[in-house]
This record gives C-alpha cells, sequence and structure tokens, in this order.
C-alpha cells in the first residue's frame, strides 16, 4: 500500500478532505500511512458549539495484514440519531447529499466516526451503499453496522465530512432540493412489511374529500387536548355549502414508526396537522405540493421546521392560539421541569408559573436571572394545547384556498407573502429561496 494523500476544500467547519488509502482497524480505529500529520474536519452539522473535530492517526509502517476494499469510504458523523428529525436533517440527508455529489454507488462504504449525543439506539440507516462501519459495539444494533475487524480494512478513497450541510440557519454548508426528492424516492421503492404498526395506526374518519388531511397527535407531551372536535367539524364540512370539504385521518407515530414506514403512512396527504415538533420532519415524504400545518402551544414558537420544508419545497404554516381557552395547565408536568432545576414552588407560585407567558418573578425567588428562561420555555414547549377550531377552519380554508397552480415552481410561490410560508419566515426564504447560497440553484 502506498503512502497516504489527502485535498481538501473548503475551510473551518465546512471542509471535507479527500484521502487515498485510508484504513480502518479494531486496534487502531480510523488511520492513514503518512509521515505527516492529517487535518482536522469537523463531522458534525450543526451549531458551533456543537462541532466534533474528526482526525485519524497517522502511521509511518505499514500494517502487516490488509484487506483491500476497492470502494469508496465515507466517513461521517450523526446528530441525535434517537430524535427522528434531527437524525434525518443533521444527519441521515447531509451524508446522502455528500454521498450523491461524490458519485457514490450502492457498494460504497459508510464510516460512523463522531455522533453527538448519542443514547446507542438503533438507526434506520436507509441509503444506498454497502455495510456501515462504527467504531463502537454498542452501535452495532442492525444488521448494517459491522465493527472494525483485527484485519486492516483500506480504502484507496474516503471522503471526510459533509461539509456542515443542512437547510438549518447554523449550518453553513447547503442541501440541494433535488437531493431531497431524490431521498423521497430513494425511500419510498423501499420494501414495506406488511401489517406493520405504523399503518396499524392510522384510522380513517372519511375517505373523500377535496384534500385528504392526516391529524398527528402527541401523548407524552404537546399533546392537542381537542382533536376529536377538529375531526368532528372537519367532517361535517360541505363542498357545496363550505366551499371546501376533506378527506379526514389520524396517525400515530408513537405506534412503532420507522423511517420507510413513516414515509409510507404520509405520502398520501395533502395536509399534515401536528403539534410543533419532530413530527413535522415527515413533511419530506407527503406530496409535493403538500401543505404542513404546525400547532404550538399558546406561549412558544418556533421556526426550526420552516427552514428544511423550504428547501424541500413544502408549505408549512403555523397556528397559535393566543386566546387563554386554547390553553392547558400541567402542574405536574411544571413540577418535573421545574425539579431538573432543584426549584419546588409553591401552590401559589405553581398557579402563576403554569398560567403565564413570563413569570420572571415567581423564578427570582428560586432562581438567578440567567437561569430563569430555560424551564419557562421547556414548559411552553411542551405543554399541552388546544386548537381554537372556529378559527382555525376559516384559517385552513385560506391557506388553502391559497395554494398555488401546479405549473409554478415553489421558489416562484415564495415571491408573495403568506403562500410558501406563513409571515414569519424571513430567515428560512433569505437563507433558502433567495439566499445565494439557496437550495433550488
Amino acid at each position: 500500500m502506498n503512502e497516504s494523500s489527502w485535498t481538501c476544500t473548503g475551510s473551518g467547519r465546512n471542509q471535507i478532505c479527500t484521502f487515498t488509502n485510508f484504513c480502518v482497524d479494531k486496534h487502531n480505529g480510523p488511520f492513514v500511512l503518512s509521515s505527516s500529520e492529517p487535518p482536522q474536519v469537523n463531522l458534525i452539522n450543526g451549531a458551533e458549539e456543537e462541532s466534533m473535530w474528526f482526525q485519524p492517526k497517522h502511521k509511518t509502517s505499514r500494517p502487516r495484514n490488509i484487506q483491500f476494499i476497492n470502494e469508496t469510504l465515507f466517513v461521517y458523523g450523526l446528530y441525535s440519531p434517537f430524535h427522528f428529525s434531527h437524525f434525518l436533517y443533521n444527519g441521515l440527508m447531509p451524508l446522502f447529499s455528500l454521498m450523491k455529489e461524490h458519485d457514490a454507488t450502492p457498494r460504497s462504504w459508510t464510516l460512523r466516526a463522531a455522533t453527538f449525543w448519542n443514547e446507542h439506539t438503533p438507526i434506520d440507516f436507509i441509503l444506498p451503499g454497502g455495510p456501515d462501519i462504527v467504531l463502537e459495539e454498542n452501535d452495532a444494533l442492525t444488521g448494517r453496522q459491522v465493527l472494525p475487524s483485527r484485519r486492516a480494512m483500506c480504502f484507496p478513497k474516503a471522503v471526510v465530512g459533509t461539509g456542515n450541510r443542512c437547510s438549518l440557519f447554523y449550518c453553513e454548508g447547503q442541501i440541494r432540493s433535488q437531493h431531497y426528492q431524490e431521498f423521497k424516492d430513494y425511500v419510498l421503492e423501499q420494501p414495506v412489511q406488511p401489517n406493520n404498526t405504523c399503518e396499524a395506526s392510522r384510522v380513517i374518519y372519511k375517505e373523500t374529500g377535496q384534500y385528504r388531511v392526516g391529524i398527528l397527535n402527541r401523548q407524552k407531551s404537546r399533546r392537542i387536548t381537542n382533536v376529536p372536535e377538529l375531526i368532528e367539524r372537519m367532517m361535517a364540512l360541505d363542498k357545496v355549502k363550505d366551499g371546501i370539504d376533506y378527506s379526514v385521518v389520524t396517525i400515530d407515530f408513537e405506534k412503532g414508526c420507522d423511517l420507510i414506514h413513516t414515509a409510507n403512512v404520509v405520502k398520501d396527504l395533502d395536509i399534515l396537522i401536528a403539534p410543533f415538533g419532530n413530527g413535522l420532519g415527515s413533511g419530506l415524504f407527503m406530496k409535493n405540493d403538500a401543505t404542513v400545518i404546525s400547532i404550538p402551544s399558546r406561549y412558544y414558537t418556533e421556526d426550526w421546521f420552516k427552514y428544511p420544508m423550504t428547501a424541500i419545497g413544502r408549505r408549512l404554516f403555523e397556528f397559535q392560539c393566543d386566546s387563554s381557552h386554547c390553553q392547558e395547565y400541567e402542574e405536574d408536568r411544571a413540577a418535573e421541569i421545574l425539579n431538573r432545576y432543584g426549584v419546588v414552588l409553591n401552590a401559589t407560585e405553581m398557579t402563576e408559573f403554569v398560567a403565564s407567558a413570563y413569570p420572571r418573578e415567581v423564578l427570582l425567588n428560586h432562581l438567578p436571572e440567567e437561569k430563569i428562561y430555560t424551564p419557562i420555555g421547556l414548559y411552553h414547549k411542551d405543554v399541552e394545547r388546544r386548537i381554537d377550531v372556529d378559527g382555525f377552519l376559516p384559517f385552513l380554508k385560506r391557506v388553502m384556498d391559497n395554494k398555488p397552480p401546479s405549473n409554478m415552481t415553489f421558489p416562484d410561490t415564495c415571491q408573495k407573502e403568506n403562500v410558501c410560508c406563513d409571515s414569519d419566515c424571513g430567515g428560512p426564504l433569505s437563507r433558502n429561496i433567495f439566499g445565494e447560497n439557496n437550495a433550488w440553484k
């Protein structure tokens, strides 16, 4: 085996390096044959403080026992692989995009050399390619993952890093819209397990309608407490009388939905209604002209999912009710969150905490000013919420009446406010639609 060499593009966190003669074995981990020290490469697609820098070892003597694998190796990192949307948008999609750019084949290998926030859970590594090398035994949890052998596994070419690419505001690199479409197509080509629990969780309340609506709820946190009222009211709409009607189904991702089966239960949806959070990430696999509706609680809003959806081409709108009749009060949840910070409130304080937008004075009795925001935000993010159905139904009709014609490109639809995304969408649109490094070039 000849001495290793490398060339790099980009700089800082978005650097990608291509190595020749890159090896890995059980004793050394990843290494190259060189007298020079190889570069460090960030493997995490996330915020700057979440960067994880990887550097292969360098050895000057040739391994005695080599298994030469004549394929390209892609060295990458994952972000919270137990979390559906972080795994998908900060890990799997960046790797898929990189592999597309570097002409990966169905035989290309991968090597996970870093994991930010690892709980050692099985992952749906749905990518074209060969074995996925992992460096920790408790990450080898599916048939796709393999551990390094005692014999050095050496590759003629290794691409290290994904260039800090994602659709979020904190990434320097970008994922092309075309790569999202190609990934969606690839996932939906995979075989579906008959009688799977994800498909079995779907309940069809009304089969026919102008648009098929999927209502996704959560049980452990962020639960919408009046979904039955919403279903009943949506089912009662008449196309002639009300100008719109819906086919209505409910889905439940907590019933055991992996990536493939999640994709298949949402692929025929025109509209997804869900609490703000993980489930909104399934919008990638919906119809290409689909609409995603996020339901936050009264005092919490966040634009995280507007970033990937604008890069993918899904319309996303938030319906937030500012009235007290949409607010739920969960003292047990508040107590559990506050307990993490060593805070125990009396009854009067607790009543004020769960009812207020910013119970600053309550927490100042227990925490310094700089620490009070986090528990307040966690509570408002996870608390149960109600939908103002009287306001929501005309809102949804306006959104669908404003749906652009099929012959318009997604970026063209974004030229007018409140068409591809709601009015609080400046950052996502600037980055992924109108920016110099947008997703649609």
